[in-house]
């Protein structure tokens, strides 16, 4: 009697257990989700996908490191492969890097820069990314031998878009320079200006405020870039490869910052 008793029980079981677990998932599940829409969001930007593989491309750079430095020369192995396809994909999807350049360069054609020192930098740094994305462009399709190059010519369409890059980056530091010379000037008008609505004033200083932390967050990234730019422009550098994980690490997250807040 005992075992015909207990047969029914087993299904009353399962469909307990399959209720709780019903419950539990509704309960995990209900409601709105804004930190993983924000996360969506972020990757599904053209920038934040790109900064989560930088992110990747050059923390993996430190992790060989730490690898290498333990004796696990397995898993060093590994980690590098992976390093060096996430590097390999971030060339490939800049291969049509020179649409959105062709279109930054019209707006920036169209619209006027706040001097005139700004607006000529802006025009030089262009010129400098539009010899960038075609030799990097050559640099890729050849060392992947889907063009036929010789390896002298490949070697050099590399050195010579970094060459480029290095330019750009070198006159960032102008450009960064001018820029800060206009945010002071611009704070410096809104404490001289005489009598005026508090909370106008008010507003006025917080989007200063706003953009003097976006230049702070461009210097950064750009000293970060600087040691990498010339690294790399240069053959036969010994800039050690941990270094260039550190430096990348933190250019790839300062901007991946600026994207996170650009997509809330």
């Amino acid at each position: 009697m005992s075992e015909k008793n207990d047969k029914p029980q087993e299904p009353l079981k399962k469909l307990r257990g399959n209720h709780i677990l019903a419950l539990a998932l509704h309960r995990m599940f209900k409601g709105p989700a804004p930190t993983l829409d924000h996360i969506v969001r972020f990757l599904s930007s053209g920038s934040g996908h790109d900064k989560f593989w930088m992110t990747t491309q050059y923390f993996t750079k430190i992790v060989v490191w730490i690898c290498a430095k333990r004796g696990l020369r397995s898993a060093s192995e590994r980690v590098r492969m992976l390093s060096g396809l996430v590097a390999d994909y971030r060339i490939m999807i800049r291969l049509v890097g020179l649409a959105p350049m062709t279109q930054f360069i019209r707006y920036c054609e169209q619209t006027q820069a706040p001097t005139r020192t700004l607006q000529w930098l802006d025009r030089i740094m262009n010129l400098s990314m539009v010899c960038y994305y075609p030799l990097e462009h050559i640099y890729w399709l050849g060392a992947h031998r889907i063009i036929p190059l010789s390896e002298k010519l490949v070697d050099d369409a590399g050195y010579w878009s970094c060459r480029f890059w290095a330019i750009w980056i070198a006159l960032q530091f102008v450009h960064l320079g001018e820029e800060y010379r206009v945010i002071k000037s611009r704070r410096q008008k809104i404490h001289t200006r005489g009598k005026v609505d508090a909370a106008q004033m008010q507003q006025e200083l917080d989007a200063v405020d706003a953009d003097t932390k976006s230049w702070w967050i461009q210097l950064l990234i750009n000293t970060c870039y600087f040691p990498l730019t010339m690294h790399w422009s240069i053959r036969g550098s010994t800039f050690p490869e941990v270094a260039v994980g550190c430096f990348g690490t933190v250019a790839a997250l300062a901007q991946a910052y600026n994207v996170w807040h650009a997509t809330a």
